[in-house]
């Protein structure tokens, strides 16, 4: 891991807190550490800001999370967003619901025209997508690939990245998306790292954990 990585990923590490730049400067001794944060402050990959007397540095989604944490504005602000994304996601799923409904209808009819003898087999193979089983270790070796797939040099990759990967693949909701992943993670916490921040996540103790790496 060259010294860029490893201050990156101090940046990274040290989560909603944040860590301060003296302290970086104290840790990071033989590069120019203004040069290398100006750089990434303007690639918006990391935020500079003071808390009370003294300048921090943040990765930028952990960032996100500290103002949620700490400016009740800036939450109050984000509910209201996330009030109204939610409403519109739920009209727009009412609307597919509907839209199914008729599909499942269409084909139930067609299937019964073409051939009367299979009407009632029709039904039961319409029924039987529901309560897929997914098998944990078949999810467990996707789930590696994945985080292989988009992990950058410091190995973080955003759940949320893995979810839309995994969701389409084993045609899964987002909340059954991250119900196997806690599960995998806490049946196996030797072989992977969480790490808070992001929009969405693993809940642990009231905190937003949105990315993971192999150990």
């Amino acid at each position: 891991m060259s010294l860029e990585e490893k201050i990156i990923d101090r940046i990274f590490s040290s989560g909603v807190l944040g860590i301060k730049k003296t302290d970086l400067k104290k840790e990071f001794t033989s590069v120019d550490l203004d040069k290398i944060l100006n750089t990434w402050q303007k690639q918006n990959e990391i935020i500079i800001s003071k808390k009370g007397s003294t300048y921090y540095c943040w990765h930028k989604d952990n960032y996100f999370q500290y103002l949620l944490n700490s400016d009740p504005k800036f939450k109050y602000i984000f509910e209201l967003l996330k009030e109204f994304q939610t409403s519109f996601q739920n009209l727009s799923v009412s609307l597919n619901k509907h839209v199914e409904k008729l599909d499942s209808k269409m084909i139930l009819l067609m299937d019964s025209l073409l051939a009367t003898n299979t009407n009632s087999s029709a039904f039961e193979n319409n029924l039987s997508h529901s309560n897929k089983v997914i098998n944990l270790e078949n999810f467990k070796e996707d789930f590696d690939l994945t985080i292989n797939k988009y992990s950058a040099s410091i190995g973080w990759v955003p759940l949320s990245t893995l979810r839309n990967d995994l969701s389409e693949k084993y045609e899964i909701a987002e909340n059954e998306f991250y119900d196997l992943a806690e599960q995998l993670v806490n049946e196996n916490r030797s072989h992977y790292e969480l790490s808070s921040g992001g929009n969405e996540g693993i809940m642990i103790r009231g905190l937003i954990y949105g990315y993971v790496r192999c150990l």
